[in-house]
């Protein structure tokens, strides 16, 4: 189906990564993070990446990549959470959207299945292999719907940072998306070929097994 709208959340600081940049522009191959992330996003009309930490030096990339990107400022990026940035990239949208970490590698022909996946009208998580250092495992049934979230290893698949809303408004206060997703459960979910890049341990993994994709 046709993507309208996606939301990147990219205002964070990135401490535990120790590099004292942006992790939408750590290097990987050839170019930064975030240049991957606009390639799968591509077919996209209304992309909003949410900036912060060093917004100029993200904000000049972008802009070198895909002029029409709308940047949305979190001013209070070193106090608040992704949830608060995914509210401020979408409150004001009344359409579904697809939202996605700023620190991530995906797999383009896994993301294409995802969006295939899509249904317009209902909510879809992807999920990946647990693999992070610091994973929030997802609960899956045998219907393909996450029951749970949890930080205990209850099951071989964790959130990976990707998902559509069809239907959700993500609330101003809350702390991280998982949890303002809970209260919604059961999500129908789909696997997904991604890794999320927070500590030099999930670095190292992606630049020894996963080069193919950058």
């Amino acid at each position: 189906m046709k993507i309208k709208n996606a939301v990147i959340c990219a205002a964070g600081l990135g401490s535990r990564l120790g590099l004292d940049t942006p992790k939408c522009l750590v290097k990987l191959g050839k170019h930064r993070l975030i240049y991957y992330l606009l390639d799968i996003l591509k077919d996209v009309e209304n992309v909003r990446i949410v900036v912060g930490f060093k917004e100029e030096e993200v904000i000049a990339y972008v802009k070198n990549i895909r002029e029409d990107v709308v940047f949305v400022r979190n001013p209070d990026y070193s106090t608040t959470s992704n949830s608060y940035s995914l509210y401020l990239g979408s409150h004001d949208l009344d359409e579904p959207f697809i939202s996605i970490d700023g620190d991530m590698i995906i797999d383009h022909d896994n993301f294409k299945n995802f969006v295939d996946a899509i249904d317009v009208n209902e909510d879809l998580i992807a999920v990946t292999k647990a693999k992070t250092e610091d994973a929030v495992f997802a609960k899956v049934n045998e219907t393909n719907f996450i029951t749970e979230f949890s930080r205990k290893p209850i099951s071989k698949y964790e959130w990976s940072g990707v998902a559509y809303f069809a239907n959700f408004k993500v609330s101003k206060n809350g702390k991280y998306v998982y949890q303002e997703i809970e209260p919604n459960l059961p999500v129908k979910a789909v696997e997904m070929e991604c890794w999320e890049i927070d500590t030099p341990g999930d670095l190292d993994l992606v630049m020894n097994e996963v080069s193919h994709i950058f």
